[in-house]
Order: C-alpha cells, then structure tokens, then sequence
C-alpha cells in the first residue's frame, strides 16, 4: 500500500467516522430531551395531585388544578410510545377516579403514579 492509498484509505475512515457522528448525536440529544421532558411531567403530575390532595375538593383552584392534570396526563401518553400510551390512558383514568373520590383513595393513587413511572 502506498502513501496516497493510506491517505484516501484514511480520509474514507474518517469520513465514515464523521458521518456516523453527525447521523447519531442529534438523535441522542433528542433521547435526552425527551427523557427530560417525561421527567418534567412526571414532576408536575406528582406536584399537582399533592395539590388535589392538600386541598379542598370542588373549590375554583381544585377545579383548575384538575383539569391541569387531566391535561398533563394526556400529554404524557404522547410522550411514551404507542405500546404504552394505552397503558397510559388506563392508569390516567384509575388515577384521575380515584382523585375524584369524596374521599381519595391514596392508596390506589400510589400504585398508579408508581405505574406511570414505569410506563417511561
């Protein structure tokens, strides 16, 4: 093999090298992006149903606190794949129904925020 051979050899591996960089990174940092922006979600479902809890059911704030969630749920489900937005939308109804209860059952509201969790 002679020096211009090397050197086009070199070129093309590094081409290549360059190449599969610039095809991957972008669709890394939007794996990241996506994994921050479920993260932020998931913060703000926790946040909002501490805040149905704490508060008195049927008041304005509770009434806009839980469309809020109900909104955040079903932007979550988008932000999962289509195997698991079904998933989604079930745990998101036994969540929002038992936030709704006269008396919340904290229990099951727990287990659905555990299995939101999972659905990332």
């Amino acid at each position: 093999m002679d020096l211009g051979t090397r050197s086009n050899w070199a070129e093309d591996v590094g081409e290549r090298f360059f190449t599969v960089i610039a095809v991957f990174l972008p669709g890394g940092q939007t794996k990241k992006k996506e994994r921050a922006t479920r993260q932020c979600a998931d913060q703000n479902i926790r946040r909002l149903t501490e805040n149905l809890l704490n508060n008195p059911q049927r008041d304005m704030q509770w009434q806009a606190d839980f469309c809020s969630l109900q909104a955040l749920l079903r932007l979550y489900g988008t932000l999962v794949t289509d195997e698991l937005g079904e998933a989604v939308d079930a745990i998101a109804g036994k969540l929002l129904t038992a936030i709704e209860r006269p008396v919340p059952d904290r229990q099951v509201i727990a287990q659905q925020l555990g299995a939101l969790v999972d659905c990332r």
